[in-house]
């Protein structure tokens, strides 16, 4: 029977089998890496299951990538900024102090703040950093086509997990031994990649990767990408309906369908036999959906919020209501493992049930308050403003936001994401300018 939580821990010998077919993978396979600093971040970070099978903590990879954008942090330094770029260095000390102050004051170690800082000190080094990269649009294309290279692995590597260890949230490809949003964001974020990087258009073998990418977050059991896929379906196929019009129409009606159809019963709780391959009922998919965001009829009548949407609606509302309280602008704090420091925070106090899912906006709110939530969701903002392209630059301002207000929030809270998000707003450009000369605009 399968188990589809991670709930239960892998047997590490079963670990070990898995990531040893892995690495004999890579090795006979894996060709033609240049031995630069970002393809050295690229293939890190989609291989730290690796280390963390060594080092559950992850210590190494954090200290690795540390040390990689400080360097490349430093050798910007002589580089001119423009005033959007000086605006982020501005806002980003204001975030640091706010969120050091918050640790001072909710008495919390100043050595764990620190340690945990790394996942916003990482991808704001490495975005500065790479001013001085003076990358060119060949190195965009060998970046693009490494992503897109080690996620087709994570495709694999998922097929092999299916096989070996089941579908179950534990262990995404081998980027990580929880899945998390990890499998979601990066079906979605390498979809739209291979879609720009072939001149915003997807034909044959590219429509079987973009789809072939669903297996990552299928195989860690992930509910969110069959709700989310089908919007990302009809913004690559409207892009230029008004040119092929019928065909493309033809397309969109055809394959949300099909997405929503096979989602539903791949996913064991979107159907009623709760089980792979079960019978496709859309309400039940949809209630339940409803139910677990908490925003079903009978969680609104419960005296408690709960889910992501309804237990993140309460924080935002009862932290306006004081704004200036200590707790509303400097937060709770974070815990030694960086949750939410549940010693001093009372779920209840905010009308939450205790236990319940919160999306990324209301756990920044407990964790750190809303200025400094602010703060980083603006400066993630001005960095994707760098993407020349107004409609895949609005894109991911709406697909960050969506993600902090109604998902995970962790496209800026895993370090996995933000990287990755961070190389796109630097690759994205040199397409752009690719096909703005194509067009002989």
């Amino acid at each position: 029977m399968f188990k589809y939580t991670a709930d239960l821990p892998i047997e590490r010998n079963v670990l070990l089998i898995y990531y040893a077919i892995c690495l004999f993978i890579y090795i006979i396979y894996l060709r033609n890496i240049k031995f630069d600093y970002l393809s050295i971040i690229l293939f890190w970070i989609f291989n730290q299951g690796f280390i963390m099978y060594f080092d559950p903590y992850n210590r190494v990879t954090k200290i690795v990538l540390a040390i990689i954008s400080t360097i490349l942090f430093i050798k910007s330094i002589n580089i001119n900024l423009n005033q959007i770029d000086r605006i982020i260095i501005i806002i980003f000390i204001l975030f640091t102090i706010l969120y050091f102050i918050h640790y001072i004051v909710n008495q919390i170690s100043l050595i764990w703040a620190i340690y945990q800082f790394y996942k916003y000190y990482i991808p704001f080094t490495l975005y500065v950093g790479l001013k001085s990269f003076k990358m060119t649009y060949n190195d965009a294309i060998y970046y693009g086509n490494l992503i897109i290279k080690l996620t087709i692995f994570q495709v694999i590597f998922s097929i092999l997990k299916i096989i070996i260890i089941g579908i179950r949230e534990n262990i995404v490809g081998t980027i990580s031994d929880l899945g998390g949003g990890i499998g979601v964001h990066l079906a979605i974020m390498c979809t739209i990649l291979l879609w720009y990087m072939h001149g915003r258009e997807l034909k044959g073998k590219d429509w079987f990767y973009s789809l072939s990418f669903l297996i990552i977050p299928l195989a860690s059991n992930k509910r969110a990408i069959w709700f989310m896929y089908p919007f990302i379906l009809i913004f690559i196929l409207f892009d230029k309906i008004s040119h092929s019009n019928i065909k493309r129409t033809f397309y969109i009606i055809l394959l949300i369908p099909i997405v929503l159809y096979f989602g539903f019963r791949l996913n064991p709780t979107l159907n009623p036999e709760n089980t792979i391959w079960g019978s496709f009922d859309l309400n039940y998919g949809i209630n339940y959906a409803l139910s677990y965001s908490g925003v079903s009829e009978e969680k609104l009548m419960s005296p408690y919020a709960q889910g992501r949407w309804g237990a993140s609606s309460a924080i935002v509302k009862i932290t306006f209501q004081n704004p200036f309280s200590r707790e509303s602008l400097l937060g709770f704090g974070r815990s030694r493992s960086g949750n939410i420091n549940t010693d001093l925070f009372d779920p209840k106090d905010y009308g939450l049930m205790p236990g319940t899912m919160i999306s990324g906006i209301g756990i920044m709110f407990i964790q750190m308050g809303w200025p400094a939530t602010i703060l980083i969701i603006l400066l993630f903002i001005l960095m994707i403003y760098n993407i020349s392209d107004k409609r895949i630059r609005n894109f991911f301002i709406i697909y960050i936001l969506w993600d902090i207000i109604l998902y995970s929030g962790s496209l800026i809270t895993t370090i996995f994401h933000s990287i990755l998000l961070i190389i796109f707003i630097y690759i994205f450009p040199k397409y752009y300018q690719s096909l703005y000369n194509q067009k002989g605009l």
